[in-house]
């Protein structure tokens, strides 16, 4: 698998989670590929990682419905990442602000027990 550099609009899959979601980064940090601004190790927060539906380890919070990436209505609680750690499995080589540039083969771990990783990098 090839490897390309992560954009903003790159779509997410949490294994726990019941939807996959768009990274977001609100302000760029100033490094693009196809007009797209690239992300980094520490784009983890609440701005760049919205919610995955619901998931079943979340024991506390907001109950929610959802249609699931299969069209299925799911209810549960709303699956809103905890992180604590940035991304792993980062582009070491590549200073995006600082800090390593993110991949598609980027991963990210919940506190709930999820693995967060890319669908796509985004760039299309």
């Amino acid at each position: 698998m090839a490897t390309y550099y992560v954009v903003r609009g790159a779509k997410m899959w949490c294994d726990k989670g019941s939807n996959e979601r768009k990274i977001n980064l609100p302000v760029s940090h100033g490094s693009y590929v196809n007009g797209k601004p690239i992300l980094n190790k520490k784009d983890w927060k609440p701005e760049n990682i919205s919610y995955f539906g619901v998931c079943p380890e979340c024991l506390a919070g907001e109950e929610t419905t959802v249609i699931d990436k299969n069209g299925a209505l799911k209810t549960g609680k709303k699956c809103t990442p905890v992180i604590v750690v940035d991304w792993v499995k980062t582009k070491d080589n590549t200073i995006i602000e600082g800090q390593p540039a993110l991949t598609n083969e980027s991963i990210i771990f919940c506190t709930h027990g999820g693995n967060i990783t890319f669908v796509d990098h985004g760039q299309e």
